[in-house]
């Protein structure tokens, strides 16, 4: 439940992107994995400092960087879409995974980093050593991203990023930048990656270089388009069900992979 939780983040911010923009991305786990390193920096600095940082705002922490970074490559990203688009995506994921087994202080080469979040500041007496305790704050922060992502799409840029979808040409006609369209929502679905890497950062207490992983940005692919990108729910079925495959089904199969991957086909043709 608590993959899942993460899961349904991760692939409603792509959805951001795919369903709502119209933007095709290869290197989504970009911002997911940044996330959860940023998160796991702000945890050791508080816990090394004594710093007051209760373990329910480390994701927050995840989402800004997530931000920051989809703002720094986005500009130049969102210049084009369509196969331009994803091969820049593609681009940037192979670079920053490069970075993170090249910069060992930040990234913590292949290793990783490690974080222990009960050392943390504790509200309400809550440790977050049981795994129970983390699951209702991944829950939490689940039904939160859902509501606000849900709200993003009823407000006009929601609205415009579908037009930039559907017809670019006529977006300009009535006097609006696709180009800003596309950035901003770029942006928003790197705050809520951020976010879903933050709790991932929590939930598994380290971050390392398999959160940049071309399998990571192609889980949360398959995921969005089994669930159905056209859908605001899609990407949250497609979560689930990914999850459920991922973990039950490699327990009794070792090939898991290949049913996996016919799913995937049917639903693309079909």
């Amino acid at each position: 439940m608590c993959l899942m939780g993460i899961a349904i983040i991760f692939a409603l911010s792509y959805n951001i992107l795919l369903g709502q923009t119209g933007l095709l991305s290869f290197g989504h786990a970009v911002y997911y994995g940044l996330g959860g390193y940023l998160a796991v920096h702000a945890i050791n600095l508080a816990t090394r400092n004594g710093l007051p940082l209760p373990a329910p705002l480390v994701p927050l922490f995840g989402g800004l960087a997530g931000l920051f970074f989809a703002a720094l490559f986005g500009w130049v990203s969102t210049k084009r879409s369509g196969t331009a688009f994803a091969m820049i995506s593609l681009g940037f994921a192979e670079l920053v995974g490069a970075l993170s087994l090249v910069l060992r202080g930040f990234f913590g080469g292949e290793e990783g980093i490690t974080v222990n979040r009960t050392r943390l500041f504790r509200v309400f007496d809550l440790s977050f050593g049981p795994q129970i305790q983390v699951y209702f704050l991944i829950a939490a922060w689940c039904f939160l991203c859902i509501a606000a992502m849900y709200a993003l799409t009823r407000t006009p840029l929601g609205r415009m990023m579908n037009a930039v979808r559907e017809n670019p040409e006529r977006v300009q006609f009535v006097g609006y930048d696709t180009h800003v369209v596309r950035f901003l929502a770029f942006c928003f679905s790197g705050f809520f990656a951020g976010i879903a890497g933050g709790l991932a950062a929590i939930n598994f207490e380290i971050a390392n270089s398999a959160y940049f992983s071309a399998t990571q940005s192609g889980t949360v692919l398959l995921a969005t388009f089994i669930g159905g990108a056209g859908f605001f729910i899609g990407p949250i079925i497609g979560a689930v069900l990914v999850t459920w495959l991922q973990v039950m089904l490699s327990d009794l199969t070792g090939l898991w992979q290949l049913y996996f991957g016919l799913m995937f086909v049917a639903v693309v043709m079909f």
